[in-house]
């Protein structure tokens, strides 16, 4: 859900830009994790989250402990250690942000049903569509709510995809390249320039 600060602050934001949109966040975070999935995906970025109030506002993704907000103003860090990204962004209606909003809100609320897809991972690896009911990984949520949403065309099943694909999907425009700390250092009407 969003907080009263990110609502206003989106809605300043809208007022000086009058557009919409949905935002995704490629991470590499330097954890044990993060490193054996790079090893075995030769993926550049190991997390990916989607959000809709730019970089002021919260993320929403799976980690192995579930399903999270992310708040990358307040974590700009990890460990103390520099985490390279890249923003992403496609331009919504106001349905759709309407929409894309509430279900945002929707899965954070029933967010105690669902669990991370470790074996969709493996699957996903192999390239073998096999979504398992309430169980989720990173890059198959973003793609999923990508896909609802009907933000930009996806050529493969959301299960398929991993965090460096979405560079690849036409539609979405990079807004950032560098590290989270020098992103959510900026105002976030200046973040919004490829770095």
């Amino acid at each position: 859900m969003l907080s009263t600060y990110q609502e206003t602050a989106e809605k300043v934001r809208q007022e000086k830009d009058c557009k919409r949109y949905i935002y995704i966040l490629l991470l590499r975070y330097p954890d044990a994790f993060s490193k054996v999935f790079r090893f075995f995906t030769r993926c550049k970025f190991n997390h990916a989250s989607i959000g809709i109030s730019g970089t002021d506002g919260a993320f929403y993704s799976y980690v192995t402990k579930g399903f999270r907000r992310e708040l990358p103003k307040k974590h700009p860090t990890f460990k103390r250690r520099e985490v390279p990204c890249k923003l992403l962004r496609v331009e919504i209606s106001d349905e759709t942000y309407s929409v894309t909003r509430a279900a945002l809100g929707d899965h954070e609320k029933q967010s105690y049903k669902f669990k991370y897809n470790f074996f969709g991972v493996v699957l996903c690896l192999l390239r073998v569509v096999f979504p398992i009911r309430n169980h989720y990984f990173c890059s198959q949520f973003v793609s999923e709510v990508l896909e609802q949403m009907k933000a930009v065309p996806l050529e493969k099943h959301s299960s398929l995809y991993l965090p460096d694909d979405f560079t690849e999907i036409r539609g979405l425009d990079l807004c950032f390249s560098g590290y989270l700390s020098q992103l959510v250092s900026q105002p976030n009407d200046m973040a919004f320039v490829a770095g």
